[in-house]
């Protein structure tokens, strides 16, 4: 999994594309991008992509699956140039945008109600956010099942199951009852329906069939900025130094234990998941480097 990270908020001089592994969750590589490689900030992580890929082809490392967040120019490069390598974007990203998208038919000015937006689908986004995800995780790996389960969501909130996962509540309980208001008005089917179709997911559904997240990309994001504050500029070396204390700090402490679940009680929180109070980190990577340090002085 990978993700580009700009060194600072506006016009970066600097962009870090890191390589996570999927199973590991450790860094596998990681890849500095200066304006001197390339002028243009956006074009930072398809050229840092780019690069990687050359690095592992002559490490003899093959890439079976890459998931990214939903970068045009990063899809079209893995499709064109790897060609044993399976693209996925994240199921995050795409199921929040989805709501969004949802949201606007399900809210607006009161003089468009029945034309752009309608009532019915007032209580949708969330649960269709929900239903998104479900279907990534239960496609079977297929798009056209993907597409299918998708657009059978507008079904689905008209209390039609005939056609909904077997595995589904709807499915298998028999007293079920929708916990949504149930859509009935032509104009909020043709809305609901139309949108669905429009969504990222949708059209491009072979690139959301592993139902694949960069999470631990975004958290090791999150670490780096422990070792590179966004409002300080850096020279190169500085820069590559703490990346790369901050590529040890992260192999060392990823996934280590907890001691305790945390869940919040707040209600502006529509889904909730349980927080794992971690273990307090460990520094051993500095011991290690001044022992290499004083072995490089005195061998």
């Amino acid at each position: 999994m990978t993700d580009a990270r700009h060194g600072c908020r506006k016009n970066a001089k600097d962009c870090d594309i890191v390589c996570i592994g999927e199973k590991t969750h450790q860094v596998l590589h990681s890849i500095h991008v200066t304006k001197r490689d390339d002028p243009c900030s956006q074009r930072h992580e398809t050229f840092g992509t780019r690069r990687m890929y050359d690095d592992f082809e002559r490490q003899n490392v093959s890439i079976g699956t890459h998931v990214h967040d939903c970068n045009g120019a990063v899809n079209c490069l893995v499709r064109d140039t790897q060609i044993f390598t399976d693209n996925q974007n994240d199921s995050w990203h795409a199921c929040i945008a989805l709501k969004k998208q949802i949201q606007n038919v399900a809210s607006g000015p009161k003089y468009k109600h029945g034309q752009s937006w309608h009532a019915q689908l007032e209580d949708k986004p969330e649960a269709i956010r929900k239903f998104a995800y479900t279907a990534m995780k239960n496609c079977g790996e297929n798009a056209e099942t993907l597409r299918n389960m998708l657009a059978n969501m507008t079904e689905h909130f008209q209390n039609n199951h005939q056609n909904c996962f077997d595995q589904s509540r709807c499915r298998l309980d028999p007293n079920y009852e929708p916990s949504t208001i149930v859509v009935r008005n032509d104009v909020a089917i043709r809305l609901l329906n139309d949108t669905i179709k429009k969504s990222t997911i949708y059209k491009n559904a072979h690139n959301y069939t592993k139902a694949l997240s960069t999470a631990y990309v975004e958290s090791f994001n999150n670490t780096l900025n422990m070792f590179q504050d966004k409002r300080i500029y850096f020279q190169d070396i500085q820069y590559e130094m703490r990346t790369n204390l901050a590529v040890l700090y992260w192999n060392e402490n990823v996934d280590r234990a907890y001691t305790s679940l945390f869940e919040s009680e707040a209600p502006d929180i529509p889904f909730k998941h349980p927080k794992k109070v971690l273990t307090k980190p460990t520094y051993s990577f500095r011991e290690n480097i001044w022992e290499k340090l004083i072995e490089s002085v005195y061998t």
